[in-house]
């Protein structure tokens, strides 16, 4: 087991500096999630708001931090016509729509996609979810952004704590 969890820790070391990656990381995504915030008013859908945060990834030996955002934004009745808007945009703005859900059985009333750009994965959702027989964001629309490789390789499990500060709110450009 030793020697397994040392060509492990092999495959992916400790970066010198991992709240320098996370940071970069984090500076790509919320710049993405500005360009987004951009796309989506220029679709007319302008009730967004935006917001960084921190997850654990991986586990022991080597544990992981990675940096991701999510936007949230008002829609109306007709989920299709602003997925298809924010579409138009996205493809504007040289984003490639990839096949990841063909084989899912999808609502046309509630659309989901899967963008990417460079090194950046944008997964699309509408309608919400439901918890029991509640349902809640039935009106919206969720755009989840993440990036290549964006676990990093940290010195210990308690490192999240040292770099929860770059969980945030992020405003449109302006």
């Amino acid at each position: 087991m030793g020697l397994l969890a040392f060509l492990l820790a092999a495959c992916s070391p400790v970066p010198p500096n991992p709240r320098m990656v996370l940071e970069q990381n984090a500076a790509t995504i919320d710049a993405t999630a500005q360009d987004l915030l951009e796309a989506l008013n220029a679709a007319g859908l302008t009730d967004a708001s935006a917001h960084g945060a921190i997850d654990g990834c991986q586990s022991e030996p080597a544990p992981g931090v990675a940096y991701r955002a999510g936007i949230t934004v008002k829609v109306g009745d007709d989920l299709a016509a602003g997925f298809d808007a924010l579409a138009s945009q996205l493809d504007a703005a040289g984003w490639q729509a990839t096949d990841a859900y063909r084989d899912v059985d999808i609502d046309p009333a509630k659309p989901i996609g899967r963008y990417t750009r460079d090194d950046i994965t944008l997964d699309v959702k509408t309608g919400g979810f439901s918890v029991g027989e509640e349902q809640y964001g039935a009106d919206e629309m969720d755009l989840g952004i993440t990036i290549e490789d964006d676990c990093v390789r940290v010195p210990d499990s308690s490192y999240i704590s040292k770099v929860e500060d770059l969980a945030k709110d992020i405003p449109p450009r302006g």
